[in-house]
């Protein structure tokens, strides 16, 4: 397993055996950073990652490779869409601590097929969760719940990518995402 490529800065990364806080309330401006925080920060591992895959996974299907590179540029646009948002808010990025279990979870995998479910599974985990913050915030803080929004609706076409190359594979693993 590879560890971290780089020190994934501007975040605060907490050593592998301690957990994140919980966020906050979502009522509060620090709530909403907490939420904002972690989407970046879930959204800097996935464009690492796919560029990483892209790389590595010569078992890959013609055109996944291109097909991962382009959605690590949607990832990019994710998480500065998300930092801008703090920013607004006047958040700092590294008040907090956040885990990179998804990227050690991703460096785990062993081939395109099992890296393509897996983070098909975590994108559909990320659309369900920006739906849900979106909802919540609509009414309270209508520029973050857009932001939120935007992202659930781009995490379908992320999805449909690994679908495109493998269709019952993915298709089982964001089912049981959806439970």
């Amino acid at each position: 397993m590879e560890s971290s490529p780089r020190d994934w800065k501007p975040f605060r990364l907490l050593p592998r055996d301690e957990r994140p806080a919980p966020p906050r309330d979502i009522k509060t401006r620090e709530g909403i950073g907490d939420r904002l925080r972690t989407a970046a920060f879930a959204e800097i591992q996935a464009r690492d990652a796919f560029l990483w895959a892209a790389d590595r996974f010569t078992d890959a299907p013609p055109g996944l490779a291109d097909a991962w590179r382009k959605l690590a540029a949607d990832e990019e646009r994710h998480m500065n869409s998300l930092l801008r948002r703090m920013g607004e808010l006047e958040l700092p990025v590294d008040e907090r601590g956040v885990s990179d279990w998804l990227w050690v979870s991703l460096m785990t995998c062993e081939s395109a097929l099992g890296f393509a479910t897996y983070m098909a599974g975590a994108e559909e985990r990320g659309r369900k969760a920006g739906v849900r913050f979106y909802e919540t915030l609509a009414k309270s803080d209508p520029a973050s719940a857009e932001i939120f929004r935007v992202i659930a609706e781009e995490e379908v076409e992320h999805i449909r990518v690994a679908a495109r190359f493998f269709p019952e594979d993915t298709q089982a693993r964001v089912e049981s995402n959806r439970t």
